[in-house]
């Protein structure tokens, strides 16, 4: 009788401990960075402003050089440059809004085709989208064959700069921002 107490108090002395080494928690996944890049994207952005991403050196053919962060909206040497090609086809997209929903779908309102033969910024006002590469890349899908790839240079909840590649008549594909807040 004295073996068996003794057995059954070795057990009850174990078993909490065998019980609590055996429980596994359960943790919530941790959110990457890649994830919060997502969930930022998600809502209506406004156009705050088109930027030169790199300078350029047209001094030879029109007398000036424009350096990286010019605004394409309100620098005046880029207004009086292109006041002179026949305006500034950038000042059509000031009021874009660009709306990208937690379904994958965006749609861009505002945007307008650009007279002289500047390339729309995004391709197509409807489409889906995604979040790739480590959430560095926000690629748009104005249909299911066709990808449209931006480079995140920055984001924060509240503020999104993109880049992009316009095609200039004349000077070709010239990077630029496009900067965007919520």
């Amino acid at each position: 009788m004295k073996k068996t107490l003794k057995v059954l108090a070795l057990i009850l002395l174990i078993a909490p401990a065998l019980l609590i080494s055996s429980c596994k928690k359960e943790e919530a996944p941790k959110k990457t960075l890649a994830d919060y890049k997502k969930e930022w994207t998600t809502g209506t952005w406004k156009q705050k402003d088109i930027t030169l991403a790199v300078s350029v050196d047209l001094t030879k053919k029109y007398g000036v050089e424009l350096t990286a962060g010019m605004s394409m909206l309100d620098d005046p040497t880029i207004n009086m440059l292109l006041g002179a090609l026949g305006g500034n086809p950038f000042l059509y997209t000031r009021d874009n809004k660009y709306t990208f929903d937690g379904d994958g779908s965006y749609v861009v309102e505002g945007l307008n085709d650009f007279p002289g033969g500047i390339s729309p910024i995004f391709a197509g006002k409807t489409g889906k989208w995604e979040s790739e590469i480590f959430g560095t890349v926000l690629a748009l899908f104005p249909n299911p064959d066709e990808r449209d790839p931006h480079w995140i240079n920055d984001i924060t909840s509240s503020r999104l700069n993109l880049s992009i590649m316009i095609t200039l008549p004349g000077l070709g594909d010239v990077p630029m921002n496009l900067i965007l807040e919520k």
